[in-house]
This record gives structure tokens, C-alpha cells and sequence, in this order.
């Protein structure tokens, strides 16, 4: 009869774990009692099963779900891959571009090579000289006709001319107009030797303290190794006068050029040419009140150099030897066709070129 009133096995029973069917079983036999039930589990008992059955089922949902997360962060991982593989893709292909492009064989079109800069014929020359004149109205034609024909100071690293106006003289190599440094410079006279002056030549150091002035502060002096100031009238070959210079390269130097008589082993500074090394500069400009206040009144510039050079201890070397100068006691009036540095005096420009073509056997257009 009790039998009867006990409730049937619930059909959940075979769909739960284990755990939680002892738990229902459990409750059965309470609510059964016959004399083959088990003995009544004590109620904490009761309630820890009913937890721990509740805390696995929570736990298998939850292990469900972690099985099926996977897959989705998978699918999600490889969508940012693969978009991380594209921005990367085309990274690279940028870099390739601009690479192609800087070869010149890029899929646009590059820009043209830059031209290089012109130069003068002779700037590379060693050693390297910057070679200057004062010119006046007398020296135009013969200035233009060595600038045409690329002789003379014209064919140095580089070159100056200083004059009273600025001159356009002529086009360079480089089609640029080459023109001539304006100065004030003075009018000066002639001296009468042994009665106001130690020269009859030009009292001009007056002209030359203001060019040297001028080149100073020009800067050109110090981007060659030697200045040479060369007069118009004189057959130049810049050439042969690097030869001789260049046992001296880095020395502070200047040179003379003429002997009054065979024994001299220093000899004279005459004005045809005058050679300062870039060091021998640098002296005068340290020095330069030491030469200004010379007594220089009644010299010619070259006397006035050598005084200088000699006031501040530079010491000379002699270029006897290479240089013609009808002016000069020993030494002058050589022929052209020997290989001098510097003839002088040919003060027509029909001369001046003559007496270059004999020294060079070469023919130049001088117009």
C-alpha cells in the first residue's frame, strides 16, 4: 500500500549525471519509506549534493562553450591576418616604387638628371693659381684680346682685373660676362730715379695697397694656392710657372725676378710678375699696417712688395732663370721661342700674340 503512494522514478533521472540521480533517489526513498529503503541522508548532506550537481552542470554548459569559442576567434585571427598581410603587401609595394623611381626606372616618369656645373678650363690645374691685372684705358685692347684667346692670366684656375670702371670684357667658358672690378683707383705719375723716387717708373703703390684690399677681402686669394699679379704687356704661361712652383706648394713665398748682377743670389722684385703663396698672404694680412707704413713714398708697387715681404720675413725665390725682362739689367730680351714664363714688354697685342705663337708654335683666334 505504500508502494503505491511512492512517486514513479523521475524520466529526467536518465537525462542528468549521475551525481544528481543519487540525489533524486535519495529523495524518493524519504518520501518512501518501506522496510528495503536506505536510510534517510542527513539534510546538509542533501543540500552539498544538490550544489555540487548544480556547479557540474554549470561547469559542462560552460566547457560547451569554450569548445565552440575557438572556432569563432579562429575565423576572426585569420581576418585580421589577412588584412595585416595586405597593408603589409602594400607597403611593400610602395617601397618598391619609390625605390624604382630613384633608379630612374620607376612606373612614373623621374626627374632629369641635374646638369653639373660649369667649369673654367683651367680649374683644376696644380697647383692652383689665381692670376690678376690692373688695367687701364691703354690695356683694354690687349686684356680683351688674351680673354678671347684664353692666354695669359686667362688661363689660371682663376683670374681677376681691377680697373678704375666696371668693363664688360667678355663671355667666359660658361657664357657668363666677365667684367672688371671697379676701384677708385688714383692717378699716379712717373718718379725720376735718384731725384724723387728710387724708380723712373710708376709711383703706384697707392694703386696696389687698394687692389690688395680689394682682394683680400674678394676671398679669392685663399682658394688658391698661389696669387699672381701679372702686367698686361707680359707674355704669360701659367703652365710653366706651376712647374716652377711646385717644389714650394704650402711654403710662404714670394719670388723675384731679376738680377743687377750675377752674384745676387736674391735678386730684385720687378713688377712683370709677382708670385705670393697663399701663406705668404697670410703674413701680409696679419701684417698689414707693418707694410702700409713703409716709407713707400717714391717707390714703384714692386719695390714696395719686396720691402713688405722682406719687413714681415718672408723669403724669396728666384725665377731668374724663366723670366725675359727687357727691363731688367741681366736677363732680358730673350727670344720667344725660348720657353719662359714670362716675356715682357709686348705692349701691342699683334706683338703680345706673335711672341706667344713663337714660344708655343700654336695658332688661337685672337678677335
Amino acid at each position: 500500500a505504500q508502494a503505491a503512494h511512492c512517486r514513479p522514478a523521475s524520466p529526467a533521472a536518465a537525462m542528468v549525471p549521475r551525481t544528481e540521480e543519487r540525489a533524486l533517489q535519495m529523495e524518493s526513498d524519504e518520501e518512501c519509506p518501506s522496510s528495503q529503503a536506505r536510510p534517510t541522508a542527513h539534510p546538509w548532506l542533501r543540500v552539498s549534493l544538490v550544489l555540487a550537481t548544480s556547479v557540474a552542470v554549470a561547469g559542462t554548459i560552460a566547457f560547451a562553450q569554450r569548445l565552440a569559442a575557438p572556432p569563432a576567434r579562429l575565423v576572426g585571427s585569420l581576418s585580421r591576418l589577412g588584412a595585416e598581410e595586405n597593408a603589409m603587401s602594400l607597403v611593400a609595394e610602395q617601397i618598391t616604387i619609390e625605390h624604382e623611381k630613384r633608379r630612374g626606372k620607376g612606373k612614373t616618369a623621374s626627374a632629369a638628371p641635374t646638369k653639373p656645373a660649369c667649369q673654367h678650363g683651367h680649374a683644376d690645374d696644380t697647383p692652383s693659381l689665381f692670376c690678376w691685372a690692373v688695367m687701364y684705358d691703354s690695356d683694354v685692347a690687349l686684356i680683351t684680346s688674351q680673354f678671347t684667346g684664353r692666354a695669359g692670366i686667362f688661363a689660371c684656375n682663376d683670374y681677376a682685373v681691377i680697373a678704375k670702371e666696371e668693363k664688360l670684357i667678355g663671355k667666359d667658358t660658361c657664357g657668363n660676362d666677365f667684367k672688371s672690378w671697379q676701384e677708385n683707383l688714383p692717378i699716379v705719375e712717373k718718379g725720376i730715379y735718384g731725384v724723387n723716387a728710387m724708380t723712373s717708373s710708376w709711383l703706384n703703390v697707392p694703386v696696389f695697397i687698394l687692389c690688395w684690399d680689394r682682394l683680400l677681402s674678394s676671398g679669392k686669394v685663399w682658394e688658391s694656392d698661389f696669387t699672381v699679379k701679372v702686367d698686361p704687356d707680359a707674355v704669360f704661361f701659367p703652365d710653366r710657372l706651376g712647374a716652377v712652383l711646385a717644389p714650394h706648394l704650402g711654403s710662404p713665398i714670394f719670388t723675384t725676378n731679376c738680377r743687377f748682377w750675377g752674384g745676387d743670389q736674391v735678386g730684385k722684385l720687378f713688377g712683370a710678375i709677382e708670385v705670393l703663396s697663399k701663406n705668404a698672404i697670410g703674413a701680409y694680412k696679419e701684417n698689414e699696417d707693418t707694410c702700409k707704413n713703409l716709407p713707400w713714398q717714391g717707390w714703384g708697387e714692386d719695390y714696395w712688395m719686396q720691402h713688405c715681404m722682406d719687413a714681415i720675413g718672408i723669403p724669396a725665390v728666384g725665377m731668374f732663370d724663366e723670366v725675359s725682362d727687357g727691363t731688367c739689367p741681366l736677363g732680358g730680351n730673350a727670344p720667344c721661342s725660348q720657353n719662359k714664363v714670362v716675356i715682357h714688354p709686348k705692349k701691342d697685342a699683334g706683338e703680345w700674340w706673335e711672341c706667344w705663337k713663337q714660344s708655343t708654335n700654336e695658332l688661337v683666334a685672337t678677335t
